[in-house]
């Protein structure tokens, strides 16, 4: 299993999405603040369902702790974002889900270690939590069912990666 991690909402949706929520559990706590719970838990929203459900555990962030990471980055984040970066500090959590462009960058410059979707599914194909044609439907899913935007030759990559593995 991997370690503990901090998310935004990108990732919880579009496992979700995918029927792929379960592949989180390849962490061993995962923390989310209060933003990226509001932001995923509306009624009929992929992911709605899946968190409540979940044992994610939902964080509450200060002003502060908001304000030093608006300061640290120089991108523009949307509140979850935002938040969840500030959790990762907060809590000296260094890896951060996110399938946020921007977010990403903000958290490498930060010195995190960003997975986003694609990533996960790796790590769970890696970990045996799925078999080889569930890892590649997976995958596939992401780029044809999720709203994700992700290129086909990313896709087509982490396949041939996993398929060496």
């Amino acid at each position: 299993m991997a370690d503990q991690a901090v998310s935004d909402s990108g990732p919880l949706i579009h496992l979700a999405q995918i029927s792929s929520f379960n592949l989180l559990s390849i962490f061993s706590r995962i923390f989310i603040p209060q933003a990226v719970y509001d932001e995923v838990c509306i009624a009929g929203r992929p992911g709605d369902k899946e968190l409540r459900g979940s044992s994610i555990e939902i964080c509450e962030i200060l002003n502060e702790d908001v304000e030093n990471i608006n300061r640290c980055v120089d991108v523009i984040l949307d509140e979850g974002e935002t938040h969840a970066l500030a959790l990762c500090r907060k809590f000296y959590k260094n890896l951060f889900l996110t399938d946020d462009l921007d977010a990403r960058e903000a958290g490498l410059a930060l010195g995190l270690e960003v997975h986003g979707s694609v990533g996960i599914i790796a790590r769970a194909y890696r970990y045996e939590l799925i078999d080889l044609s569930e890892a590649k439907s997976a995958l596939e899913d992401l780029y044809t069912v999720s709203d994700l935007f992700v290129a086909r030759a990313i896709i087509e990559s982490v396949i041939e990666e996993i398929e060496k593995y």
